[in-house]
């Protein structure tokens, strides 16, 4: 074996074990992130086991699960890595955790802070725990993503609006709001088509897929506003 082969051989093996030590640290980051999900998980849950209220008809754990599980659909249209979807999916569980400490108005900002101290107790990176908690703030309304992370999350928390589940969760969010903040719902109907108008999607996932389920409960709303008597 000449000095050559020998050369050739030790770069090889050098390759081998530079791809396999990268190979078991995003296996083991991975794993790392899917724990650190499951905390969250476990952690929201028993907020809202402790802190749910009857006057929170919409707001609640049910509403959380499927925001999360909208976000995991969304988001598997985009190759995002680990530390991509533990952001999302951090900020998913807790974007509306601020609604148990509080009035709707400021709950994203309080759902920033209960994110804040529950991950930096877990040691999560500062420039980390500000991304998530870009996230959530984004879903404020108005929206205005300023990413594909922001827009995912924020098309999860309104996919409810481009399907035919906008007539049970906007009869929903009436029933809240005049318990929580002695909404007149007189003119409900109006402020509903306002909104609805208004929105966008963000995701070519969504726009797809719920433009013209909300086109038809815009329709269904201003059929609602012409039935209802003087």
């Amino acid at each position: 074996m000449n000095y050559y082969q020998l050369l050739l051989i030790c770069v090889l093996a050098g390759s081998v074990i530079l791809l396999t030590g990268k190979y078991f640290f995003k296996r083991r980051r991975k794993n790392i992130f899917s724990m650190l999900i499951g905390d969250v998980q476990s952690y929201v849950s028993y907020l809202f086991g402790e802190h749910w209220q009857t006057d929170l008809v919409y707001h609640d754990l049910e509403h959380t699960r499927l925001v999360v599980k909208r976000t995991q659909e969304i988001a598997s249209n985009f190759r995002l890595d680990d530390l991509q979807e533990f952001i999302l999916f951090s900020a998913a569980w807790f974007h509306d955790t601020g609604q148990l400490t509080g009035p709707p108005a400021g709950h994203e900002h309080r759902s920033v802070r209960l994110m804040e101290e529950f991950l930096s107790d877990k040691g999560i990176a500062p420039d980390i725990i500000s991304a998530i908690g870009r996230c959530i703030l984004s879903t404020s309304i108005p929206h205005s993503p300023k990413n594909i992370l922001e827009e995912i999350i924020c098309d999860a928390d309104t996919y409810n609006l481009g399907n035919e589940e906008f007539l049970i969760t906007d009869a929903k969010v009436a029933r809240e709001m005049q318990k929580r903040a002695d909404e007149d719902l007189s003119n409900w109907d109006k402020k509903t088509l306002a909104f609805l108008s208004a929105h966008r999607f963000f995701t070519p996932y969504c726009n797809s897929l719920l433009s013209q389920g909300k086109q038809n409960n815009i329709l269904l709303v201003n059929e609602r506003i012409k039935n209802k008597p003087n």
